[in-house]
């Protein structure tokens, strides 16, 4: 099966309705986790997917509400009785990353996170194309805070999701004529993300990292009186894709 999943489209706001950042790919059976901000491992539960399946984390950047998850997601693997970790985790961020799991290690202790039966192994990866478990994936900077978003294809489909992200032609460029793209509009106004969408052309733009109430139907109108072809959509928790 081949599906993406918002498990988090809040941000640091703590709400009820919304967890922070974090998208569920799953791929041909492999358990990808973009982002893990604070409270989406029970979302993940909520998905059907258990901690333990996850093997592999990609960070876009370093901010609380994208990687505070990462604490609790690890001392589960290394200590929970009903569910350890049985398999190797991998983490994927840009620079920083390294020290950032240096420093979780030296404030919680390397045991509080690890067991010798898996290893956690981390990649700091640089923008381009690499492979996860065998599946093509681009990472790309996408200013400001040092983010990065994350493209992949899926039979004969185009995917992007942003991160943290402002309106600039990188971004553009990130999400020209992809099939689905889920985009951070908490850092976008209502004309960016027309402008967005019309200069794009994105087949569907699902608005995520929602810092306020948008009107879908209206920029809908607004990108199409611009000559945007596709869909504009709010995002919520647990809301899936088929790919």
């Amino acid at each position: 099966m081949n599906r993406l999943t918002l498990l988090g489209t809040g941000t640091c706001e703590i709400e009820f309705e919304r967890r922070a950042s974090s998208v569920l790919l799953e791929l041909d059976g492999t358990y990808i986790l973009f982002d893990c901000g604070h409270g989406v491992l029970q979302r993940l539960l909520e998905a059907g997917v258990r901690h333990s399946q996850v093997q592999h984390v990609v960070l876009s950047h370093f901010h609380p509400d994208h990687v505070s998850d990462l604490i609790p997601f690890m001392q589960a693997g290394a200590w929970s009785r009903r569910d350890p970790r049985r398999s190797d985790l991998h983490i994927y961020g840009p620079s920083g990353v390294h020290e950032l799991l240096n420093h979780l290690m030296d404030a919680f202790r390397p045991s509080s996170f690890s067991q010798p039966t898996y290893k956690v192994d981390v990649h700091e990866i640089r923008e381009g194309a690499w492979a996860i478990a065998g599946h093509l994936v681009e990472f790309m900077s996408l200013p400001p805070a040092g983010n990065h978003g994350l493209r992949f294809e899926c039979r004969g489909k185009r995917y992007a999701i942003t991160g943290d992200s402002s309106f600039h032609e990188q971004e553009i460029a990130f999400l020209q004529d992809v099939d689905l793209a889920i985009i951070d509009s908490g850092h976008l106004e209502d004309h960016e993300i027309v402008e967005l969408a019309a200069a794009s052309q994105a087949g569907h733009i699902v608005c995520s990292h929602l810092y306020r109430e948008i009107d879908a139907l209206k920029l809908q109108k607004l990108a199409m009186a611009q000559g945007y072809t596709g869909e504009i959509s709010v995002g919520y928790d647990l809301l899936s894709f088929a790919l």
